[in-house]
């Protein structure tokens, strides 16, 4: 449990305050759902909008999907179970994984397993980056009178602060992207040697320690993410990583049921007043199952696809439910997942992210790749069902909350099924 004692309403602080608990090393789940969750008191905020602050900051952080574990009022959360349709129950419904060869056999891709050992280390340096202002911090104090009278500031001495430079501390900070410690004791060796002889004292590096630790993490992380790019693509172009459905273990198969966290009276969302969602796998769809109006009417959009026989609005995060790996060690969650009918004998799966236009960022840049990539790995594959080869659609769908970009995602999929 946090409570902030402040009377903020800063959006990056409450979404700080958040993010030091999803941040928590050795965190794991408990046998009771109440012990799994954050609790975050805030002093005359209003919870709605503390709420929206927390999801946006998320989005605008990257960190995709987590907004829908972001719910307010604790006290009013309900779990609903959500079950296949009736026509769906009891049905094998198998989506596709991104795959690693494992001796005979065939795992789930990891990126601890089956990217990080491949990089070549010796390759990576943090670069040439710039040390910033010249000018040192500057010391003040100031004596001020309960009186009228105004503050008067006195520049001072700086504190004697011993300022050597120590390659452990610039280390650390690159220990979630350089896993072993002495190749980060050494890319940070080299990047100290090149401040030095370029003139910078202990005390210029010192005191822009902060600044230079962030930066040289930035440089380190975008060389790791290009060669593990290169080692991911050529593992799947010489048949190491596939991108695949299968029918036997390893697979993906959908839960027939499974539960998530609402706000009590929550209701359930339509495609119009009235009128009840149609294709829908599993009910009730509920409106708080939407980070944003954009994704509702994405859901309603993709309603009424004559094309469709299912859509699913994947829960991320939720146990048991559907993501993607690329070369990072992140998880992708897709917003939707969705089953097309046979079209000369091809099924065809469908799996969308929406953004809205204001998060056009490096992530989502990351995903679009990553979504782009294994849609021509899987067309251009032998995966197989019912007999017959499957075809796949995986895109990001950017957009407002109006429906003008939606038809773009489906490449004219309804036409091939109603001409």
């Amino acid at each position: 449990m946090l409570v902030m004692l402040d009377n903020t309403s800063a959006q990056r602080a409450l979404t700080q305050l958040v993010g030091r608990v999803m941040r928590q090393p050795h965190a794991q789940r408990t046998g009771r759902e109440a012990l799994n969750q954050c609790y975050v008191y805030c002093r005359n905020t209003d919870i709605g909008v503390a709420v929206q602050q927390v999801k946006n900051g998320l989005e605008h952080e990257g960190l995709t999907g987590l907004g829908g574990d972001v719910l307010g009022d604790s006290a009013s959360l309900t779990r609903v179970t959500l079950q296949r349709r009736e026509e769906f129950r009891g049905k094998d419904i198998f989506l596709p994984m991104v795959l690693h060869r494992e001796g005979p056999g065939w795992r789930e891709l990891d990126y601890q397993r089956h990217i990080l050992p491949n990089i070549e280390w010796h390759e990576i340096d943090a670069g040439n980056l710039q040390l910033g202002s010249s000018e040192g911090p500057i010391w003040q104090s100031a004596e001020v009178d309960v009186g009228d009278t105004l503050p008067v500031y006195h520049k001072e001495r700086e504190p004697y602060i011993d300022k050597t430079t120590r390659i452990s501390w610039f280390a650390r900070r690159l220990a979630d992207v350089i896993p072993n410690p002495w190749q980060a004791a050494r890319v940070t060796q080299n990047f100290l040697e090149k401040w030095r002889e370029d003139g910078a004292t202990d005390e210029d590096i010192y005191d822009r320690r902060s600044h230079l630790a962030y930066a040289m993490r930035n440089s380190v992380a975008e060389k790791v993410e290009k060669q593990a790019e290169r080692i991911f693509r050529a593992k799947l172009h010489g048949g190491e990583i596939r991108f695949d459905l299968e029918t036997g273990q390893p697979n993906f198969r959908m839960k027939e049921q499974y539960e998530i966290p609402v706000v009590a009276n929550d209701h359930s969302l339509e495609r119009r007043p009235g009128e009840p969602l149609q294709l829908n796998l599993f009910e009730p769809v509920l409106n708080s199952q939407f980070d944003s109006e954009l994704e509702r009417n994405f859901a309603r959009y993709i309603d009424e696809r004559k094309a469709l026989c299912w859509w699913h609005r994947v829960a991320a995060r939720q146990r048991g439910d559907y993501y993607l790996r690329g070369w990072k060690q992140e998880r992708i969650w897709p917003d939707f997942v969705a089953m097309a009918g046979e079209t000369d004998g091809k099924p065809h799966v469908l799996v969308f992210e929406t953004k809205g236009a204001h998060l056009e960022n490096s992530d989502t840049a990351y995903k679009r790749r990553v979504l782009d990539t294994l849609e021509n790995a899987f067309n251009c594959g032998t995966m197989t069902i019912r007999e017959g080869p499957a075809r796949g659609t995986f895109r990001i769908v950017i957009g407002d909350s109006d429906k003008k970009t939606f038809p773009e995602a489906f490449n004219n999929l309804d036409a091939a099924y109603t001409a």
